[in-house]
């Protein structure tokens, strides 16, 4: 099988808009699967490495994906993108042989709160809204005044907010 970008929408298209998984042919490179997923999603998160499931994996960071599996996954990388989780690697089918994967699962995104057009909300708060962030402040001790003389310049208070809220990272594995 030829791994193009269109290849990967026929697998996704098969698969449907639901929860769905499929073994992949035995000669398919996860890797390259993986490669052209993460050209398409961004950063993809590791659910499974060498059959041992990550144990921060839970409902909100793609477990669906690991349901059809069950302790036979090997390895499972997964990309969250808008109501959908993706996920590749390889898992052990019913005669335990290794192969590589494609699963889809539904995945809940909360719904954004709504701004009336005369409310005064900031865009820190309208970004904690519309990803519906609820876990407490990922970065709350960093050192600003280290950080803005280490760089020779200050930094916006807004941003200085954004990394104290959500830490380092990416929104959905995607915008960094």
């Amino acid at each position: 099988m030829e791994l193009t970008q269109a290849t990967v929408n026929d697998l996704l298209a098969q698969l449907g808009p639901g929860d769905g998984y499929m073994y992949l042919p035995s000669d398919l490179d996860p890797q390259a699967l993986t490669d052209l997923l993460d050209g398409r999603y961004g950063a993809a998160r590791t659910l499974v490495l060498d059959g041992f499931t990550d144990p921060t994996v839970d409902e909100s960071r793609g477990a669906a994906l690991h349901v059809p599996f069950e302790d036979r996954a090997v390895k499972i990388r997964a990309w969250a993108y808008g109501d959908q989780w993706v996920g590749t690697g390889t898992a052990r089918d019913a005669e335990c042989t290794e192969r590589p994967v494609l699963v889809v699962a539904h995945r809940r995104v909360p719904e954004p709160l709504t701004v009336a057009p005369d409310e005064d909300v900031d865009w820190m708060e309208r970004l904690r809204r519309i990803t519906g962030w609820i876990q407490p402040a990922q970065r709350p001790d960093v050192d600003w005044a280290e950080v803005e003389s280490r760089l020779g310049s200050a930094l916006p208070s807004d941003y200085k907010r954004m990394v104290e809220t959500f830490g380092e990272g990416a929104f959905d594995g995607y915008l960094d």
